[in-house]
């Protein structure tokens, strides 16, 4: 019986593609009331994916480091690398646990580690496929307090809780 289930699990892992980055971008998104909006984005995606026989089979985690979050105002990336602790959290990462079809975009569920919590994340994805190529598009939201991060005050401003992510990543299957 042992060695059946070792046969089953080497051919099950022998059926499953890598799936690697060709290119992507993730784009966060929030304001400072009254003032202006942050936008950090990073285009150094990577990703530890596999996929079966299907774009449903899609498992795994996609991450980037969290000092590769750039925006457009250096001073403000060091405020929001203080906040993203990156001293102890180097990295944030979504873990993909499941990808369902729903009408023409897919539900993604999954889990998003940031500033070492973890939370269940529920995303709506949009998903192509051609030839050996994915792409992931979507967007999802969350709170800084859901990652036990409080939103920075400057004097009379503070910054939104809500973040915004929007994303596009392009996968090569191998």
């Amino acid at each position: 019986m042992f060695k059946l289930l070792i046969i089953l699990s080497l051919v099950l892992f022998a059926n499953a593609s890598n799936l690697s980055v060709q290119n992507g971008e993730i784009i966060a998104h929030t304001e400072v009331f009254g003032d202006s909006q942050i936008n950090p984005s990073t285009k150094d995606v990577r990703a530890d994916l596999t996929m079966n026989d299907s774009i449903e089979s899609i498992k795994g985690k996609i991450y980037f480091d969290t000092l590769s979050l750039i925006s457009d105002e250096k001073t403000r990336d060091e405020h929001m690398y203080k906040l993203l602790n990156i001293e102890k959290y180097k990295t944030i990462s979504c873990d993909i646990r499941s990808i369902t079809k729903v009408g023409n975009d897919y539900e993604l569920q999954g889990v998003l580690t940031l500033n070492g919590i973890s939370k269940n994340l529920k995303a709506k994805v949009s998903i192509t496929q051609a030839n050996n190529l994915i792409s992931l598009k979507g967007n999802f939201s969350f709170n800084l307090t859901d990652f036990s991060m409080e939103p920075p005050k400057m004097m009379f401003l503070t910054v939104r809780n809500q973040i915004d992510i929007s994303y596009n990543i392009n996968l090569e299957v191998r």
